[in-house]
């Protein structure tokens, strides 16, 4: 499968969209959300999506829309309009709204929370099992995952000032999500109590 997920820094990008419908609004939103700069070719632009900053344009502008834009994203009712986009698109970060694997940029399910970003897809074949799964994970992401993320990075940062070898840090950082007792500070969401413990065993260890 030619496909690998991936998460793209979109501030600053030029994202073009050719439809104004429910699919098009909602990638609009996210890309402008991301920091994309974000223009819109279709019938009509929401009062909102103006207010976000989201540019309306005339479909007459469409061929240079696609020479501005870095991401383009067909999602028009307009078969034929669609497949326009598409070949003139070449060369592009192609997102096929209405035909997912003719692109080769597939817009997933999404949802972060916290410092926890998780990005889902069925490559087109069911957006609906994709919303159900993306809930299934988020419902099983608890309050101390998220803390443990924090401490990790807490340690990591710690270990990378005093241990060049990545491969002792790694087994390091590994001993802590089995530590009992930072499991016990974490379940009693204390964080500073668990960084405390981390500055110990490090200092333990002689490498501080």
């Amino acid at each position: 499968m030619p496909w690998t997920p991936l998460f793209l820094k979109l501030d600053g990008k030029k994202v073009f969209i050719l439809g104004s419908g429910e699919v098009a609004t909602r990638r609009a939103i996210r890309f402008r959300e991301a920091g994309a700069k974000v223009i819109i070719c279709g019938d009509n632009i929401q009062p909102r999506l103006e207010e976000m900053g989201i540019i309306y344009k005339p479909l007459e502008e469409m061929e240079e829309l696609i020479k501005w834009a870095d991401i383009i994203i067909t999602a028009s009712g307009d078969p034929t309009l669609n497949e326009k986009v598409a070949s003139l698109s070449s060369g592009k970060l192609l997102n096929r709204a209405d035909k997912p694997q003719d692109g080769n940029l597939i817009v997933p399910i999404t949802f972060s929370t916290d410092d926890v970003g998780i990005a889902i897809s069925t490559h087109g074949k069911s957006p609906i099992m994709a919303r159900a799964i993306r809930d299934k994970i988020k419902d099983a992401i608890t309050e101390e995952d998220i803390l443990q993320i924090r401490l990790q990075d807490y340690a990591r940062r710690k270990l990378k000032k005093i241990i060049p070898d990545q491969k002792k840090r790694r087994r390091i950082l590994y001993s802590l999500t089995k530590d009992n007792k930072i499991q016990l500070h974490l379940k009693n969401k204390d964080l500073e109590e668990a960084k405390k413990y981390v500055d110990s065993l490090i200092e333990h260890l002689g490498v501080s």
